[in-house]
């Protein structure tokens, strides 16, 4: 992992990206409607968490998705991560966190707090917290300032209690070694790979067999929930782009004037010497003494690349001269952040200690700070502007007609009367597109989400606002199996190409093992040989799919052991190990405080997860599954 994404992930002072990241996705949810402010979606301990919680965090969570995903990003996927489960464990976590922390007198003072968030980089203007630019990053998103430092509170509340939990832990030398060995050792194997029996056409199916499946499976011919609904659609082009004068447009740009604004940033290089977690004051002072020699060095005329190389302990960036790239303030932990300001181009510095290690930092590019005038974004900032309020202006037009809708009797009459244009669509499933708009993941949450006879929230959509009214609801369907008898056949014989091939993969398997040579058993009964390696844990196969499926079963067998059947890409394989490398013992030294480093994350992490679920395990959790979404 590159130390710089690592060092900022793992910060306790770098949360600019997830600051932004939180607000901008309750910024999209703005216009949403939360409902259910009474309900409660679970209790912990007799305390309640309620169903606007749960909105908010889920909606936030399916957003943060939909970022990161891009065009990859689907309903389905949302499902299939159950991220509904996903969502209601870690409110339910949160809530356990508090309650024990404040039996365990742990708190977070306000004095804590406001360092926290005046060290975010994204609420600063020229490296200083700005209160107004705080103030308005909130408001954008609809969210008070007391919601914001609630939620900030509890996350750093976590924090510390996750490193009362794991700080003190460590690794001994002969973890470290065994775990490297382990990670190193080299191993070649052959493969003969089965494929499923084929000819499914002609495989005979009986009544019974046809049956039996079909009672054995039946969310497989189970048609899911489908529902009709009308959708009014109020068009963005119903409102006019509004003017915005020269005034408002000065204004806004006094107010948004570190959207304008760059701050000076530096590009660095890195050497790194890690202290190990075993050794005490000594290994401290060593570790220490390395990174000072290589200092001495650079400064005597060494190539810092060079000294990288050879020193530097960051396996990531030391084949690239140690370069952490383009940095900011608040980009990198607090003690690098403070010896990086006000360096010069060419100027090293250190050892300087942070919870990594010693570094030694060299300025290779200073970028000044700049600021864009007004006459230079005016074009571009009078068009955002324009569309915000058009956009503001849309939704309090869709809000209006909202309230109409709830009151009326004739939902497509008041729909006209408002403007809005009216059609049927459905039925649909979830899973479906929605006719007219598209995957837009709040209409099928709107839709679904519907009592008999409701009325959505305006949710919006490519074409504007969309108000839905649930029309009919029809129930999940259990298909008969008249109407289904081909698919289930093509099912049993697809069952029984597997169970054959999976039975001749297993006889091929039982002869490898009582000697038969694997390339003179694969042409003889007609199955697929090859050979892997030699691999490791730390280098896997370039085939990724095959490593995935041969690599644990080789990597966990004895020096001509056999392992399989298993599933993997074509058919079913057998693996037979032919031979082991193990490491050469001189390179563990080198490797040595990497592999600690880690290793003792694994062990922490662990160990947390260890601790939460002890307190989860004795915790009173009821969840109201009545007031969330079907999925």
């Amino acid at each position: 992992m590159a130390m710089m994404s690592w060092m900022r992930r793992t910060s306790r002072y770098f949360l600019a990206a997830v600051v932004i990241t939180f607000i901008a996705s309750l910024a999209y949810f703005g216009a949403t409607q939360d409902r259910g402010a009474q309900e409660w979606v679970a209790k912990v301990n007799g305390e309640e968490i309620s169903a606007t919680a749960y909105q908010r965090a889920h909606r936030a969570a399916v957003e943060q998705y939909r970022q990161a995903l891009k065009e990859r990003f689907s309903e389905d996927l949302v499902r299939s991560l159950r991220l509904q489960d996903q969502v209601i464990e870690r409110l339910v976590t949160e809530r356990l966190l508090q309650q024990r922390a404040e039996a365990e007198g742990i708190s977070v003072s306000d004095d804590e707090l406001s360092d926290q968030i005046t060290r975010i980089g994204a609420f600063q203007e020229g490296g200083r917290f700005s209160r107004q630019r705080y103030l308005q990053l909130l408001a954008r998103a609809q969210l008070t300032a007391a919601a914001f430092e609630q939620d900030f509170r509890g996350e750093l509340l976590r924090q510390k209690l996750q490193g009362l939990v794991t700080d003190g832990m460590k690794v001994s030398e002969a973890e470290v070694r065994q775990h490297w060995e382990i990670e190193r050792q080299r191993v070649r194997a052959a493969y003969l790979l089965v494929p499923p029996g084929s000819a499914l056409e002609g495989v005979a199916v009986s009544d019974a067999e046809l049956e039996a499946y079909y009672t054995a499976h039946p969310a497989e011919f189970t048609q899911p929930e489908r529902r009709r609904v009308l959708v009014a659609i109020l068009p963005g082009t119903s409102v006019p782009i509004p003017t915005v004068t020269d005034a408002e447009l000065e204004l806004a740009y006094k107010e948004r004037r570190a959207e304008f604004e760059q701050p000076s940033r530096a590009r660095v290089a890195h050497i790194l010497v890690r202290v190990p977690s075993v050794g005490g004051s000594q290994a401290e002072d060593g570790a220490k003494a390395k990174a000072e020699a290589a200092l001495q060095r650079v400064r005597a005329g060494a190539d810092f690349a060079q000294v990288v190389r050879e020193v530097s302990e960051d396996t990531a960036t030391a084949p690239r001269g140690g370069e952490l790239g383009l940095v900011g303030p608040g980009e990198l932990v607090p003690e690098l952040d403070k010896v990086i300001v006000g360096l010069k181009r060419g100027e090293i510095v250190g050892p300087v200690r942070t919870p990594f290690g010693y570094h030694v930092i060299k300025v290779l590019e200073v970028v000044p700070a700049s600021k864009k005038e007004l006459k230079e974004v005016a074009t571009a900032l009078r068009v955002t502007l324009g569309a915000e309020r058009q956009l503001r202006a849309l939704r309090e037009k869709a809000q209006e007609a909202h309230r109409a809708l709830l009151e009326s009797t004739d939902f497509p009459a008041a729909a006209r009367q408002h403007g809005l244009t009216v059609r049927g669509v459905g039925p649909l499933a979830r899973a479906d597109a929605v006719e007219g708009i598209g995957r837009v993941g709040e209409a099928t949450e709107a839709i679904f989400g519907l009592a008999p006879d409701g009325v959505s929230a305006p949710v919006k959509v490519p074409e504007g606002y969309a108000i839905f009214r649930l029309l009919e609801q029809q129930a999940p369907r259990l298909q008969p199996l008249g109407e289904v008898r081909s698919e289930v056949t093509r099912a049993v014989r697809r069952q029984k190409a597997q169970e054959a091939g999976q039975e001749k993969a297993r006889q091929l398997a039982e002869a490898v093992r009582q000697g038969d040579d694997p390339r003179a058993l694969a042409k003889r009964e007609g199955a697929t040989f090859g050979e892997v390696g030699p691999f490791s844990r730390a280098e896997p196969m370039a085939d990724k799919a095959l490593g995935q499926v041969l690599g644990p079963v080789a990597l966990a067998l004895p020096d001509g052991g056999v392992g399989g059947p298993v599933t993997g890409p074509g058919g079913f394989y057998v693996v037979k190990v032919l031979g082991r490398e193990r490491p050469d013992p001189a390179e563990f030294d080198r490797a040595r405080r990497d592999v600690e480093a880690r290793l003792l994350q694994q062990k922490r992490s662990q160990a947390w997860q260890a601790w939460l679920a002890a307190l989860r395990g004795p915790a009173n959790v009821e969840i109201n599954r009545k007031v969330l979404p079907e999925t």
